[in-house]
């Protein structure tokens, strides 16, 4: 599983545990993850014209 953090063209910044198939795709980039407060799994798409950056890590075995 992998940390990643988005950063918007307007400055806010997301974060996300736990993400699992992260992909590019021809307008942006795609992930699913699952929320820490509901525990849902969701799936996320980004697109590149809103997005600044994105920073993608391996998360630490605990």
């Amino acid at each position: 599983m992998k940390e990643l953090i988005v950063f918007t063209n307007n400055g806010q910044t997301y974060h996300f545990s736990g993400v699992t198939n992260f992909r590019p795709t021809t307008t942006g980039f795609s992930f699913t993850y699952t929320g820490k407060a509901t525990g849902i799994t969701r799936e996320a798409v980004f697109n590149n014209t809103s997005t600044a950056g994105f920073a993608l890590a391996d998360m630490p075995n605990n």
